[in-house]
């Protein structure tokens, strides 16, 4: 199994057996300690969006509601992988025997788009989730509302200000994360609103910057209406890694698996390693989903539906 540099197997969840796979599974022995991938810290200097109103727009809960319920709990978990994400999903559907998800993330306004890894899912048909930081939505408005409108690809949230999701002040790879409740709320439903008010879409799906999260941020994006979703095979290495590192990280992929690689970063080898790994996993069976295809509706606000 491919380990790269400063990466790892990640607690153990790059490589799945297709059999029935559940978030609980996930390994939090190293509570904030799993190796994961260092991305890139954009040093630039940019405006960051507009901080949402007191009270969110479309189906968000009031922000004094959610600080009210949330702001006194304390979090036992700080990490990759926290209670109420996911990281994998359930293969017991024929929908989703042979499946996997390829989730693509677009971080900061400075950096760019990846046009050749897009092109290569528009031509192959490969369906995917991308999740969309906000700064990176405005300044690539054009490219956004170009991928927002092509039915092969569901818009996730990937924050407002693109920092790690935490009631405590905690951080990730040198990036501050949210403080409090409050500026979780902040994080999840400025991206949010800016999408619901300009283009009536609002994501189900959350990922927060560096994938880093403790559990009473994740319930209170669930509370929220959004499923943080981590991943269980790192693709890219934050878009550091050469194209057969790449190649070879795809193609630990398996059934009920969620990948994670970047689509913002044109100068890497991302698309590169894609092209190649793409038909071996198409070959071997896989079928490729969307997160809403893959992740069911639950009745509880805050925990995933124990299979």
């Amino acid at each position: 199994m491919l380990t790269l540099a400063g990466v790892g197997t990640l607690g153990g969840l790059t490589a799945l057996a297709a059999t029935k796979i559940a978030p609980w599974q996930t390994d939090h022995s190293a509570h904030g300690t799993d190796p994961a991938w260092i991305e890139p810290v954009d040093a630039s200097t940019s405006l960051a969006p507009p901080a949402p109103t007191a009270t969110a727009t479309g189906t968000l809960p009031p922000r004094q509601e959610i600080i009210s319920r949330y702001g006194t709990r304390t979090p036992h978990y700080w990490g990759l992988h926290p209670d109420s994400s996911w990281s994998t999903f359930p293969t017991d559907t024929s929908l989703t025997l042979n499946s996997a998800c390829l989730t693509f993330d677009a971080c900061s306004d400075s950096s760019g788009y990846d046009e050749r890894l897009i092109n290569r899912l528009r031509e192959q048909q490969i369906p995917a989730t991308l999740f969309v930081n906000q700064r990176w939505a405005t300044t690539h408005r054009q490219k956004f509302e170009s991928l927002m409108a092509d039915p092969l690809f569901e818009i996730g949230n990937h924050g407002t200000n693109h920092r790690p999701l935490s009631v405590s002040g905690r951080s990730a790879y040198g990036i501050a994360g949210t403080k409090n409740v409050a500026e979780v709320y902040d994080e999840i439903a400025g991206m949010h609103t800016w999408m619901d008010t300009n283009y009536d879409l609002q994501p189900k799906f959350f990922r927060p910057g560096t994938a880093h999260a403790d559990n009473v941020a994740t319930q209170v994006s669930r509370a929220m209406g959004e499923w943080i979703v981590m991943f269980s095979v790192n693709g890219d290495a934050g878009a550091t890694a050469s194209a057969n590192q790449v190649y070879q990280q795809f193609l630990q992929l398996r059934p009920g698996g969620i990948l994670l690689a970047h689509f913002n970063r044109p100068g890497s080898e991302t698309a590169a390693g894609v092209e190649r790994a793409l038909p071996v996993l198409v070959a071997r069976g896989l079928h490729f989903r969307r997160l809403g295809e893959v992740l069911p509706a639950t009745t509880s606000p805050e925990q995933p539906p124990r299979w």
